[in-house]
């Protein structure tokens, strides 16, 4: 694993985390001012674009860095994009999560 790939991973974490948190925090958002819900909740939107596309780039340097088989880039373009996506889905809900605690725990809901 290359540092440039565990870097963009961590990137695309935090993005994830990022678009999970703002995604439920644009609704709640939303009662307080419309215009501040409306644009946490294009956030998710922003941090899923921003996610992808640093992912395809990086896809791309790692697959031109496999070896010359049509066969290795295609399993290296496929694996680091499930990689990615995984990596994404996973801290996006991470994100709704820990904004639901904060919101339980902010308000005592619990």
């Amino acid at each position: 694993m290359s540092a440039q790939l565990a870097d963009a991973a961590v990137v695309v974490a935090l993005v994830g985390f990022y678009g999970g948190v703002a995604r439920d925090l644009g609704t709640t958002a939303d009662l307080v001012e419309a215009r501040v819900g409306v644009g946490l909740s294009v956030g998710a939107y922003v941090a899923g674009g921003v996610a992808a596309l640093l992912s395809l780039a990086i896809v791309a340097i790692e697959a031109a860095r496999a070896a010359p088989s049509a066969l290795d880039v295609a399993a290296t373009a496929v694996g680091l994009s499930v990689l990615f996506v995984v990596v994404f889905g996973l801290f996006f809900r991470i994100g709704i999560a820990a904004y639901a605690v904060a919101l339980r725990a902010g308000l005592r809901l619990s």
